[in-house]
């Protein structure tokens, strides 16, 4: 049944291999099959730059729009000061700052697709109370 595990909460990096159906994107997907899977507007608009760099705006709309119209995500909408809270005590960027805000708020896991440096020396210091997965780890 889907939902019988903690909830995701995808980051920008999940979005963006699940876009491009690459080997983590494919994962990400058997990951979330029997769970429900979230994102923030910050990572959305961060998959969408992203990949209108590489790939120009109209194909990386589409690819947004396909990844919306899934069924495999939905976003949700977070106070601002709550990531902005994690973002003034750690260092970590804005957009991983919103990830685990929501992922905390609703009791999910924060999900990444590789480790980065910062968000693991992050996690060595101390915990952000909340389950981190990276699915290069998996």
């Amino acid at each position: 049944m889907k939902g019988s595990k903690k909830a995701l909460v995808l980051d920008a990096s999940v979005l963006i291999e699940m876009a491009y159906a690459t080997e983590l994107g494919e994962k990400a997907k058997k990951l979330i099959e029997e769970r429900l899977a979230y994102t923030t507007e910050l990572a959305i608009a961060e998959t969408y730059y992203i990949l209108c760099r590489k790939i120009g705006p109209n194909n990386a709309r589409e690819k947004i729009e396909n990844l919306l119209d899934s069924g495999y995500l939905s976003v949700l909408h977070i106070d601002p000061l709550s990531p902005g809270r994690i973002k003034c005590e750690r260092a970590i960027s804005l957009a991983d700052s919103y990830v685990i805000a929501l992922a905390r708020k609703i009791k999910g896991v924060a999900l990444f697709a590789r480790k980065e440096k910062e968000l693991a020396e992050e996690t060595k210091k101390r915990g952000f109370e909340v389950d981190i997965l990276f699915l290069e780890e998996l």
